[in-house]
């Protein structure tokens, strides 16, 4: 066991001491600055330890500061607080914290407390024999030989020099979950008070403008929700609002609406910005694999929507060459989704090396990928360990600067690092942010780049590789239960879209729909289920929307009450009431011996009004017609006939009939009543 030398100082503070007005608060103060420097609270996770560094880069033999907030949950705990470092590893390591540590010293003997206390331990990167690398640091509690308390951080350590520079991009998103219901009635406020200059939390959509103008060195690529710059754009012209007890309608000059229309303002700042870049993203941020695994074709109308928003809503000049995929996730059936709409580089996760077939891609920093079909796509693949550390869902800046070092340090290292976010909004908050910019703007080995200047730098290989990765992603009972109601809508809904027009409103209303309810926000498995009835909601508008449309036609089919052959005319009339046309398939169906002779299907576009036409047949005997208006095969309206064919010797023995019957009537009439 190798215990610290020189610089070492320990202070701790028992919460729960007789002297607790004194040191409350000095505890409180710290706890504070722990808040404010890891944008956690001064609860401990279920570990029960919080380790703050003071800095999140140091150089050799710098003088490294670790705040240790340490909390028993009300338990009365003792033993031995000791800090270990581990060897260099990867952040996303399995086995970090399991190796020999190379080194071990104990911060504090017989250390009680019940509730919270923070120790403070200084030692030199030298004495923790961190030279250089991204070293593993854990914190525990040792109570009668057994690990009762715990807490792990990161150690980055290097010095820059002897090797060559890395370039870093930066590809940030923003997004939201639907704010309105499906009545395009906002029931949330939460985008707007994230559009609020007082906001400093996070999600902020200020903050983007800002740091970009404080650190002016810095490039960063954005993945902006189009949705999201679809619901502001419908703030700022005037909303209503149903949610909770502040229902009420908010006019176009309100303050409500000037606040998001401010805030398209300040977004829009950042296309014109030097260092800042937008890429182009669906207009949900989709789980793209799942439309694929039907076949859809929703995953080139998410882009196509998506590129309409971002464009009018941002005032691009053109879509944007790159492409986001959502939780950069990619399997080959979806590719063809990102190649086929125009974008010309996408990010895909590190993981997605492994699927290329036909080579050996472990060392590029970019390939020209390919699916089954030939569609192809410049795609990058990010760095997992930078791209979960600081993007992910649990954003630990300190195992961030660990991972870059740790490539910048290696033999072989990717000169190009992308950290790319995996999660739609990344949780990371301004604090954090401010303290990873702060760091990266005055370092020497890193040259920061957007997204299309990587491209210029790093173009792949002319020679096509092809993705070969196939799977369901979709797990979990609830997401299950979800896409099969959305299965159902689907079909309806595209039968709906394939017989109108791609520019009729109602068809674009309930298109935003169905995309919103498309969202990966209720097609994953953390979704919960009161989340998915709200989306249920958006599915349920659609399927009633789409069976109000289809209620707008009609179709009638007569024949004659009788006819003195086989061959017969039936005529059809559709009655469309709505005030656009549509394009329908009829068709006129028979029982078995019914054959037309002209055919019996025929494509026409339904203009309001009424529409009618003849259609020739031959039965062989009695029987019935059968006449639907269908929309990709699939009956949107029907209706029926029966066929009432009467041959010649028929005619006359109901001449005869008839004519007895005449006589006798006749006869009853002028003799019998008479008599």
């Amino acid at each position: 066991m190798i215990y610290s030398g020189r610089s070492t100082k320990i202070k701790l503070v028992p919460v729960a001491a007789p002297v607790i007005l004194i040191t409350l608060p000095f505890l409180l103060l710290t706890m504070a600055l722990v808040a404010v420097i890891t944008g956690q609270t001064a609860q401990a996770a279920g570990n029960g330890l919080v380790i703050v560094t003071d800095k999140l880069l140091y150089v050799p033999d710098d003088k490294v500061n670790f705040d240790i907030v340490a909390d028993s949950a009300g338990r009365n705990l003792s033993g031995d607080l000791v800090l270990k470092v581990y060897p260099p590893a990867s952040p996303l390591a399995a086995s970090a914290f399991t190796a020999t540590p190379i080194y071990e010293t104990s911060v504090r003997k017989d250390f009680s407390l019940t509730g919270q206390a923070v120790a403070n331990y200084q030692a030199e990167t030298g004495d923790l024999k961190a030279n250089s690398g991204g070293y593993p640091v854990k914190v525990s509690l040792i109570q009668n030989g057994e690990e009762v308390l715990w807490g792990t951080t990161w150690l980055a350590v290097t010095d820059g020099k002897g090797h060559e520079p890395l370039d870093l991009v930066m590809l940030w998103t923003a997004s939201s979950p639907p704010q309105r219901n499906a009545q395009d009635k906002f029931i949330d406020k939460n985008l707007l008070e994230r559009c609020q200059a007082n906001n400093q939390s996070g999600e902020s959509l200020l903050q983007h403008v800002a740091f970009s103008q404080k650190y002016p060195q810095l490039k960063t690529s954005y993945a902006i929700e189009p949705a999201l710059l679809d619901q502001l754009d419908d703030l700022a012209d005037g909303f209503e609002f149903v949610g909770g007890d502040k229902t009420g309608t908010f006019s176009d000059i309100s303050p409500e609406a000037r606040t998001a229309s401010d805030c398209l303002n300040n977004l829009r700042q950042l296309t014109e910005s030097a260092n800042s870049e937008i890429i182009s993203a669906p207009y949900s941020f989709v789980n793209l694999p799942i439309l694929a695994r039907q076949g859809w074709d929703d995953g080139n109308g998410q882009f196509r929507l998506g590129h309409d928003v971002l464009t009018r809503t941002l005032e691009l000049p053109a879509i944007p060459p790159g492409t986001y995929a959502p939780e950069l996730y990619v399997t080959t059936d979806s590719l063809r989704y990102l190649a086929a709409t125009g974008g010309e580089h996408v990010v895909l996760s590190g993981n997605s090396r492994i699927n290329v077939q036909g080579r050996d891609i472990g060392g590029e920093t970019s390939y020209r990928l390919r699916d089954l079909s030939g569609e192809r796509i410049t795609s990058f693949f990010a760095d997992d360990a930078a791209s979960v550390s600081l993007l992910g869902n649990r954003p630990d800046p300190n195992a961030f600067f660990a991972a870059l070092v740790n490539n910048y340090l290696s033999a072989q290292p990717d000169r190009l690092v992308i950290a790319a976010s995996p999660t739609p909004t990344p949780p990371i908050t301004i604090e954090q942010r401010d303290r990873v910019y702060g760091t990266l703007g005055g370092l020497s080995w890193l040259q920061s780049m957007t997204l299309g200047e990587a491209r210029q730098k790093y173009r792949p290989d002319a020679q096509p590789a092809t993705l070969l990765k196939y799977d369901d992603p979709l797990a979990g009972y609830v997401a299950q239960t979800y896409y099969q109601r959305l299965d159902g809508v689907h079909t309806d809904f595209e039968d709906y879209r394939a017989a109108v027009d791609n520019d009729e409103p109602e068809l674009v209303r309930l298109t935003r729909r169905l995309y919103t309810a498309e969202n990966a926000y209720w097609l994953n498995e953390r979704a919960n289920p009161d989340d998915v009835n709200k989306g249920l909601e958006y599915l349920d508008e659609v399927s009633r929307a789409v069976k109000d449309e289809a209620a707008g036609l009609n179709i009638k089919i007569d024949t004659p009450l009788v006819q003195r052959s086989g061959d017969g005319e039936a005529t059809v009339t559709i009655v469309n009431s709505k005030l656009y046309a549509f394009t329908l398939d009829i068709v006129v169906e028979g029982n078995e011996g019914v054959s037309f002779p002209q055919g019996s299907e025929r494509r026409l576009r339904v203009e309001t009004g009424k529409t009618q036409f003849t259609v020739p047949y031959h039965s062989e005997g009695w029987s019935q017609l059968d006449a639907s208006a269908r929309s990709r095969g699939h009956a949107m309206v029907e209706n029926a006939a029966s066929i009432h064919p009467i041959a010649g010797r028929i005619w006359l023995a109901l001449g005869i009939i008839f004519t007895g019957i005449g006589l006798g009537a006749a006869y009853i009439l002028l003799v019998v009543r008479r008599r």
